[in-house]
């Protein structure tokens, strides 16, 4: 199927959502377990559902109560024209396969997408309550990106507030950009091949126990792409900025493979 080259619109006051076209990346897949979690718990599961429900709300016509963060069926905000997922529940393997960078960002690039997000969720052995783990990473070189991520961040906030108990977000994170000490571009290889808006969205840490139990809840999972959801609009409908666009820091590391060259996909356990 040979999808066309929407004509991308300028973000703010009167764009016309049903004339948008989003790509949602779930993160990983197939034998790219990512992060490995808990009970045999896998990255890629929680991405694969977190974007397939994030696909549905950009499929339907709804309200949101700015006030509350409650989305609910309406008028106010149409459906947009198409949200295209590069790993997709009614695919291959029930969406579970491999996809590799250039193909996502392609996927993006392709159609002119008004924005690109992928989703991911983390892994580490030193995340505290009082150390929350959002961080959402903006494409350099793209206008807008950064203030997508900041409008998310804002979103992801408040959407995991109530879940403060096992999850404590004390503050508003702002953006997050890694820049390759040897390069000056993007480190990560999605963010620096994308032509359009679009960020790596970068929640939940897999590898704790507690935040990994909230992750296995349907309704987390459903409040993160709630979270998405409502920033993506912001940043579609109005000029909102958003509280904090950090500066990009310089880096260097093995993470995120800043090369198709160098990217190794991690041995599995059989079974």
């Amino acid at each position: 199927q040979v999808v066309p080259e929407s004509a991308r619109q300028e973000p703010g006051p009167g764009l016309d959502l049903s004339q948008t076209v989003v790509v949602v990346d779930a993160g990983h897949g197939g034998r790219d377990w990512g992060a490995p979690g808990p009970e045999g718990t896998r990255e890629s599961f929680f991405n694969l559902d977190i974007a397939d429900r994030l696909r549905n709300l950009l499929h339907t016509s709804n309200d949101i109560d700015w006030s509350t963060g409650e989305i609910t069926a309406g008028s106010t905000y149409p459906a947009i024209e198409a949200a295209y997922m590069t790993r997709d529940t009614i695919g291959p393997d029930d969406g579970d396969f491999e996809a590799g960078l250039a193909y996502r960002a392609a996927m993006a690039n392709s159609v002119n997408a008004d924005a690109l997000l992928s989703i991911h969720n983390n892994t580490g052995t030193d995340r505290t309550l009082q150390d929350p783990p959002r961080a959402v990473f903006y494409a350099l070189s793209v206008d807008g990106s950064d203030r997508l991520a900041s409008l998310i961040d804002e979103e992801l906030w408040r959407a995991f507030d109530p879940f403060a108990s096992e999850w404590q977000g004390s503050a508003i994170q702002g953006t997050a950009s890694r820049r390759d000490v040897d390069t000056g571009s993007d480190f990560y290889g999605l963010l620096r091949r994308a032509e359009v808006p679009a960020v790596i969205i970068e929640e939940v840490y897999v590898s704790d126990e507690a935040q990994n139990r909230l992750l296995q809840t349907p309704e987390f999972r459903q409040a993160y792409a709630d979270g998405v959801y409502r920033g993506l609009i912001r940043f579609l409908t109005t000029g909102e900025i958003g509280t904090e666009i950090n500066e990009p820091v310089d880096f260097q590391g093995n993470v995120g493979s800043p090369s198709t060259t160098s990217c190794v996909v991690p041995e599995q356990p059989e079974g």
